[in-house]
């Protein structure tokens, strides 16, 4: 690459805000068929770095090159105009539109005086041999309306946008954060694709593993500041990545474990449900951080989901403090004191429309009640002091959708720390949120366990398991395969007993 001259180059961009300093000198070179990703906490100032190179806002100081000459992308539209198109985290479909409709959108073919009628046989034409170009003609049909699409669907829709405007950069902000993992593993191929045609492609993801594996470079923000960019073939592991991020060892993101470990509170004993989990048994104890690993598929959401009434079962007993429970819906649980903080935050744990003040009071309303009436003086005081105590960095009086990712799950588990719970089942806790907003997710869970609450920890993750628990059962093909306790941890064993059952399924098949 040093013998090329970039497509892009940011030269000492600099960007401040009253009171805030967001860029400081960033500096980044971006060259033809290269995949260079950007990685940082949240306030790293990534999201500003790439509003600048959108055309949505400019720099406060320094200077942006196209192919070695300087530009002013003075608009989103002019940016495009340059051949620079973004793909954000909301994706820009417009869902009343066909596929074929919204590949052109913004530069329609037409016909006419002005070319002000839409030609839609040439937009059909356009969108066919973009799809066909990207592997996908099969699968989406342009004259479809694009609402219809699955969320990896219309990624792929708005990179087609990108290649129907024949634009030599393309910029993708998390665009693997709401896939599941069918989704992003067909993206990332179609990026690798874009790659070895000459696209270079900016990548913005907090997966650092799938960084690690797609990118050919990687710079580090922090603090507004280049940290460092490095070949990613001389990345010695995520944590590496972590580290340069943070400022600080790994092992500084995990607070001590909470070494007060009581009696048992929640029991579950022979739970099945055909099908999907066969004779679950386990025991999380107060002040206990008990870790439940597994690949995707493999029935831990489902245990979960299964326990709080959420999902049904065929047969099984729950138990808590020593006494049965009867659970056949979430509102059971929540009056028995048991709270899920679900994987899909924004689906299942907000009610994103509302501020963070009403979701955080939500649980916990009657509290807040009387004769019928609530004092949203109180509600609103309460919910202060918990954003307070979860160290809480958003706007809490708009609504939740506003936030962070980090900033949405603290929202979630302050919602549970308000109410009379003291079972806590976490699933898949840090998600979609940077390495700094983990650190504070771990430290609550932590901040929980001394309170002498049982914890129940749900995570793909094998090294957030190791550093957080005091017990980790490993669950494949819908069994508990193997139970390991702390110190004893060994990610190979772990490992192992999570395609234990898979394993075994797949030889029962092949015989």
């Amino acid at each position: 690459m040093t013998s090329q001259v970039p497509i892009l180059s940011v030269k000492k961009a600099s960007k401040s805000y009253p009171g805030v300093r967001a860029l400081s000198d960033v500096g980044l070179d971006l060259y033809p068929g290269e995949v260079h990703a950007l990685v940082g906490e949240n306030g790293a100032g990534k999201s500003t770095l790439i509003r600048i190179l959108s055309g949505d806002t400019q720099p406060s100081d320094g200077q942006l090159e196209l192919s070695g000459h300087p530009v002013i992308l003075g608009s989103p539209g002019e940016a495009r105009r340059n051949g620079i198109v973004t793909i954000f985290q909301e994706l820009m479909i417009v869902p009343g539109l066909s596929v074929a409709e919204n590949i052109v959108l913004g530069n329609e073919p037409g016909f006419g005086a002005g070319r002000q009628i839409v030609n839609r046989r040439e937009a059909e034409r356009i969108a066919r041999e973009v799809l066909r170009s990207l592997n996908c003609e099969h699968e989406i049909n342009p004259r479809q309306l694009a609402g219809t699409l699955s969320t990896g669907q219309k990624q792929i829709v708005e990179i087609a946008r990108a290649l129907a405007l024949k634009a030599p950069i393309i910029i993708l902000d998390e665009p693997t954060a709401s896939l599941s993992d069918k989704e992003a593993n067909a993206l990332l191929s179609i990026l690798r694709q874009l790659r070895s045609g000459g696209t270079a492609i900016l990548y913005v993801s907090h997966r650092l593993n799938e960084v690690l594996d797609l990118a050919d470079r990687i710079t580090v923000l922090r603090g507004g500041q280049r940290i460092a960019t490095l070949p990613s073939a001389s990345v010695e592991g995520a944590q590496q990545l972590i580290e340069l991020m943070v400022g600080r060892p790994l092992t500084e993101l995990f607070p001590p474990r909470n070494a007060e470990i009581g009696d048992t509170v929640l029991s579950v004993q022979g739970l099945r449900r055909k099908g999907v989990f066969e004779d679950i048994g386990f025991e999380v104890r107060s002040g206990e951080v008990l870790g439940f690993a597994g690949l995707v598929g493999a029935g831990r959401t489902e245990i979960m989901r299964s326990i709080i009434g959420a999902d049904p079962r065929d047969d099984g007993r729950i138990m808590k403090n020593g006494r049965s429970l009867d659970i056949r819906h979430p509102a059971d649980a929540i009056t028995q004191g048991i709270a899920y903080i679900p994987e899909d935050r924004k689906e299942q744990g907000l009610v994103t429309g509302l501020s963070g003040e009403e979701n955080l009071v939500m649980a916990s309303m009657a509290d807040y009640c009387r004769g019928g009436v609530i004092s949203w003086r109180r509600a609103r005081a309460a919910a202060a002091d918990m954003a307070r105590k979860l160290q809480f960095r958003g706007q809490l009086a708009r609504p939740a959708r506003t936030n962070s990712g980090g900033n949405q799950q603290k929202i979630v588990i302050g919602k549970w720390m308000l109410s009379a719970a003291d079972v806590f089942i976490f699933d898949e806790p840090t998600r979609g949120i940077d390495v700094g907003a983990k650190s504070e997710i771990y430290r609550l869970i932590q901040e929980l366990a001394t309170r002498g609450a049982a914890i129940v920890v749900v995570s793909s993750e094998i090294s957030e398991l190791v550093h957080l628990c005091h017990r980790i059962l490993v669950v494949s093909a819908g069994a508990i395969q193997d139970e390991i306790e702390q110190p004893a941890f060994d990610e190979r064993r772990i490992l192992a007993g999570a395609f234990k059952g898979h394993a075994a399924a797949h030889m029962g098949q092949g015989a």
